[in-house]
């Protein structure tokens, strides 16, 4: 199975395929790499003077390597996944026939571990901690509630709505324990990062926010590449609305991967304020992280194909089985 991660940040580089290794020429430094395309997983782009060939692009595609491309501040922009090509048509009809029940049930589980995971980085503040896992525990035992609406904008709920986040379905729950998790982790981030941020701000490309978001685009590449080796589709979801060009089941499945991202951030930033081209090339490692899955310890990369496998295996047996779930240790 392919596992690197190659990370393409010098200026000036020419990118070809050539039986089936990555010839990668470095004309500044006048040298020439080759990689053997089979063993990379991701490719990350990061430089304004990248040329590729259509015929490594199209390679790349044959054998489920994802491109990443950032734009000249380093912030992802675009991404190439295989064109959908599955042998069997058994998911394809389950996915396209999957109830609101079965949705919201997995949706439960999917934003539990995610809270549960957030709970494991919050280990300087047991409290806190507490209070995630129990709201982690009430979203399980409460995973469909009638009516509820998954993932809502707060900004156009009315008040009898905004009156059901205090229930413990998924996206009430998600709300509540997001809240309360980023204002004990973010201050400390920024604190180290120095800089004055105080809330989680998707999208702001700055600061400490920049550089979640940035590790968050490099786990959704590898579970968008592990939705496509398996045969789903990625713009169906079960919680996120679908949107043209968007990848709505990635961003669902990518929910408990997140506090990973969280995690390595906030070892890269202990000692002190890091540039972002470094925590670009930090970032990435995550993916070869070992995960404790049962009683073996494999790459994250691995541990994601299991995670979305198991929920192939819910998806075709119609029921809400147990998904297996990367889990960060606890405290």
């Amino acid at each position: 199975m392919s596992y690197h991660i190659l990370h393409l940040l010098s200026s000036n580089l020419r990118v070809r395929i050539e039986h089936d290794q990555l010839r990668i020429v470095d004309d500044a430094k006048a040298v020439e790499r080759s990689v053997p395309l089979a063993d990379v997983a991701v490719i990350v782009a990061a430089s304004q003077n990248i040329s590729l060939t259509a015929a490594a692009i199209r390679r790349m595609a044959e054998l489920n390597v994802l491109l990443l491309v950032c734009d000249e501040k380093f912030r992802p922009c675009a991404l190439t996944v295989p064109y959908y090509n599955a042998t069997s048509t058994s998911l394809l009809r389950s996915q396209i026939s999957w109830t609101q029940p079965w949705k919201a049930q997995m949706w439960s589980q999917v934003i539990a571990s995610k809270i549960k995971n957030q709970a494991a980085n919050l280990d300087h503040n047991r409290r806190a901690r507490l209070l995630l896992e129990e709201i982690a525990k009430r979203c399980l035992e409460n995973p469909t509630e009638e009516g509820e609406s998954p993932r809502p904008s707060l900004d156009k709920l009315t008040p009898a709505a905004r009156k059901g986040l205090h229930s413990s379905g998924a996206s009430a729950s998600e709300s509540r324990a997001a809240r309360l998790y980023w204002r004990f982790l973010l201050p400390r981030l920024a604190s180290w990062l120095r800089t004055e941020e105080r809330s989680r701000l998707p999208g702001t490309r700055e600061g400490v926010n920049g550089m979640l978001d940035y590790g968050y685009a490099i786990v959704r590449t590898a579970v968008l590449r592990s939705l496509a080796a398996h045969g789903f589709i990625a713009a169906i979801g079960i919680a996120h609305l679908p949107k043209a060009g968007g990848h709505a089941l990635a961003d669902d499945l990518v929910e408990p991967l997140r506090p990973w991202i969280d995690r390595e951030l906030r070892e890269f930033l202990r000692g002190g304020p890091r540039p972002m081209t470094e925590w670009m090339r930090e970032v990435v490692q995550v993916l070869q992280t070992e995960v404790a899955m049962g009683r073996n310890k494999i790459r994250m990369l691995n541990a994601i194909d299991l995670y979305i496998q198991s929920f192939a295996n819910a998806a075709l047996a119609g029921t809400p089985l147990p998904l297996r779930f990367p889990m960060l240790p606890s405290p």
